[in-house]
């Protein structure tokens, strides 16, 4: 009788110190686990983003080549997806399958150009703006960008990466004369 109460009271569980120190383990594996799982997205956003930027550049320099004129300012898929209206002789697009709907941080892609020397490049340019970027400066400053926006002035280069003084867009050269 006595071995079937001690069989008893041994099957009973885990005592709250097993169970306590279980759940500490888990706390600390998912503490050391989940920011590299969130860098990993985050670089995999900025990944994205870089290949959509490349895709339209490409695209620009091919309607240029096709048309020798640049696509209109403000363009989100007009000459690159779809044929320009009023239409320009040469083109042979698409260019693009398709305009990016969104960045990858929900924001959007517009293709800019500026036919003056007041750009952020100080030359008629071509540029891709980004909008909402996480880390980008609202003064401009290259210096105090982090994260995302950090991240793609390091791939890309301080020359072809800008912001925009009183905004936190984020604007990529495609061309500049």
């Amino acid at each position: 009788m006595w071995q079937r109460l001690k069989k008893a009271r041994d099957q009973r569980g885990f005592t709250l110190v097993e169970l306590l120190v279980v759940i500490a383990i888990i706390g600390i594996l998912a503490a050391i686990v989940a920011p590299n799982a969130f860098k990993a997205i985050e670089k995999g956003k900025v990944a994205a983003a870089e290949a959509d930027y490349k895709a339209i550049k490409a695209a620009a320099l091919n309607y240029y080549t096709d048309t020798g004129v640049w696509p209109e300012d403000g363009t989100d898929s007009e000459g690159f997806v779809t044929e320009p209206s009023p239409t320009v002789d040469g083109w042979n697009g698409p260019y693009l399958e398709r305009w990016p709907s969104k960045n990858p941080w929900g924001g959007t892609y517009t293709y800019m150009k500026q036919d003056d020397s007041s750009t952020l490049w100080g030359a008629p340019a071509r540029w891709l703006q980004l909008t909402d970027v996480p880390g980008a400066p609202s003064d401009g400053n290259s210096n105090n960008a982090t994260g995302a926006a950090k991240q793609l002035l390091n791939d890309l280069g301080s020359d072809v990466v800008k912001f925009a003084n009183g905004s936190r867009d984020t604007h990529i050269l495609i061309s500049k004369e």
